[in-house]
């Protein structure tokens, strides 16, 4: 199959899947999701993972963390650092910590592999819960803030945690080439560049190229901003989404927030982020899982409910009531592309083997599909709960 129908075959399903999500009040990134897994191996075999569909789903997260932080608020932000920053050390702890025990003391693995496993279920990938805090007026909010803000924490943590692990237990080149002290430099330098650059270049850079006389001056200098950062950001071993996100952030404390949001989202999720939410669905495959089957149910229990207690918890701290609490908690749940790291450097550094490796993968898609059920759910709970409040504020008035 030629790439264009790959592309043709991606756009027209997410498009009816988005639309049958809809119908059925769900959010339309379920359908997108769903798509994935029905077109793909798992099912009917109409796709199977490419190197095409690999890069276009690439740039499709990189544009949706970049739409993200576009229509972010950088003051609501800071605001909630301290909950944030809390919610990612109880979400990286729960699940590791359960995960680990689970394969220790019930799977009888070995507890180097069983370590690295846990640290496979402590990573977050928010770009799914993005989507659907997007769709339901819910990014900007409170909860909102916090997912964000414990998202990048935790992106660091796990990262740190990858380091130390590898320096100690790994063998081969993955492990020789890992260096703790200069991995937490790069990241210091990372979030340094990206403060100067944040402040003090990107108004002047949209400034220069918004008196051009070309066509879509901004618009291009917008996505130049957004690859750019988040290529400054693999080069100093981040995520690349966290740099497209912070590019955004940077941009929406100018006054050109609006005019590029309006641009830059047509751009997305005609093409670009359909392909990405495919993707996910497309690596699911059903051979051989039932030799597993226990093992990889039980890990989707833990990283499921140890994200979720462990976000729930560290709001709770703050005060906040249990309907915020479980909004946060439903949006650390999904795992991305940062657990794909994790899995894949704990394969090469022969901490797992492909076995288990093969199951982390359906671990991580499993979470990620079921993450947006969870959160709409918890968030028509927190809608219900502030609507019966104003209702008894009315009765007592």
């Amino acid at each position: 199959m030629t790439y264009l129908m790959q592309l043709v075959i991606i756009l027209l399903l997410t498009k009816l899947g988005a639309h049958l999500s809809n119908l059925l009040k769900l959010p339309s990134v379920i359908g997108e999701l769903l798509i994935g897994v029905l077109a793909g191996p798992a099912v009917f075999h109409l796709l199977t993972p490419t190197s095409f569909i690999q890069y276009f789903s690439e740039f499709g997260v990189i544009i949706l963390m970049f739409i993200a932080g576009l229509e972010g608020d950088l003051n609501l932000l800071m605001r909630y650092w301290r909950p944030a920053l809390t919610v990612a050390t109880l979400g990286v702890i729960f699940p590791t910590v359960s995960a680990a025990a689970l394969c220790i003391y019930v799977f009888n693995f070995q507890w180097t592999t069983a370590i690295f496993i846990g640290l496979v279920l402590s990573a977050t990938s928010v770009s799914i819960s993005v989507q659907v805090l997007k769709e339901m007026h819910r990014l900007n909010s409170r909860e909102g803030a916090i997912i964000l803000g414990a998202a990048v924490a935790d992106d660091i943590m796990c990262v740190i945690l990858l380091g130390i692990c590898v320096g100690l237990f790994g063998s081969g080149a993955a492990a020789s080439n890992q260096s703790l002290p200069i991995m937490l430099l790069t990241k210091l330098l990372f979030f340094g560049a990206m403060f100067v650059l944040g402040k003090w270049f990107v108004p002047r850079f949209l400034q220069f190229f918004s008196k051009l006389t070309a066509s879509e001056n901004e618009t291009t200098a917008a996505l130049i901003l957004c690859f750019g950062f988040a290529a400054l950001a693999v080069a100093l071993g981040m995520s690349d989404v966290l740099g497209a996100y912070f590019a955004g952030l940077a941009i929406s404390e100018t006054t050109f927030k609006e005019k590029l949001a309006l641009k830059i989202e047509p751009i997305g999720y005609a093409v670009f982020i359909p392909v990405f939410f495919v993707s996910i669905g497309l690596n699911i495959s059903f051979a051989g899982m039932q030799h597993d089957l226990i093992f990889i149910t039980s890990l989707i229990i833990i990283a499921i409910i140890g994200k979720q207690i462990g976000g729930a918890l560290g709001v709770r701290l703050f005060h906040l009531d249990w309907s915020a609490a479980n909004v946060v908690g439903a949006g650390m749940i999904s795992r991305g592309e940062m657990a794909l790291v994790v899995a894949n450097v704990a394969l090469n550094t022969h901490l797992i083997d492909q076995n288990h490796y093969t199951a982390m993968i359906i671990v991580t898609v499993v979470t990620t599909i079921i993450a947006p059920f969870i959160l709409k759910i918890f968030i028509q709970q927190s809608d219900q709960q502030q609507v019966n409040s104003m209702k008894l504020n009315e009765v007592k008035q």
